[in-house]
């Protein structure tokens, strides 16, 4: 008979196909530019910034004065010469109390609408009075016979 057990010949061992150098180099070089940008920025903090601090008690020229702000008739006042909008109500029944108060003066009292052009404001019970004595003003009427005016382009005529 012939024998079986043959002697096989180790062959070339086929590798699981990972660069373990590779990673080990990504790694390397990612600590090392995550540790020079933070050197970067702590010296841009430490060095570049301080070299431009404004000293202490130097005011900028075209700063605005320091003001305190406050509350009057339930509106935040800032005290600057030009306040920020928009303006805070704190106290909304009260500014609305306000508003409806000049409403109601507005209705009710005589004043100038427009003292320019000399236009006054009447009472609202006196304008309904004197619009009950005067009339509506009334286009005259048009003549029966009378040709009415063209119609605008692009209508149909029939």
């Amino acid at each position: 008979m012939a024998e079986t057990d043959h002697p096989q010949a180790a062959g070339p061992v086929e590798g699981d196909g990972v660069s373990y150098s590779g990673i080990v180099w990504f790694v390397v070089v990612l600590i090392v530019t995550v540790l020079a940008c933070e050197l970067f920025v702590t010296g841009l903090f430490k060095f570049g910034f301080e070299a431009h601090r404004v000293p202490a008690g130097v005011v900028a020229p075209l700063a605005e004065s320091a003001a305190r702000p406050g509350i009057t008739d339930g509106h935040v006042v800032t005290g600057l010469a030009t306040p920020p909008e928009p303006g805070l109500v704190v106290s909304e029944p009260t500014v609305l109390k306000a508003f409806r108060d000049g409403e109601t003066r507005s209705l009710h009292e005589y004043g100038w609408a427009d003292p320019r052009a000399e236009i006054v404001r009447l009472p609202i019970d006196r304008a309904k009075e004197l619009l009950l004595e005067r009339g509506l003003p009334i286009r005259p009427a048009a003549d029966a016979g009378a040709a009415l005016p063209d119609a605008p382009a692009g209508t149909n005529k029939k």
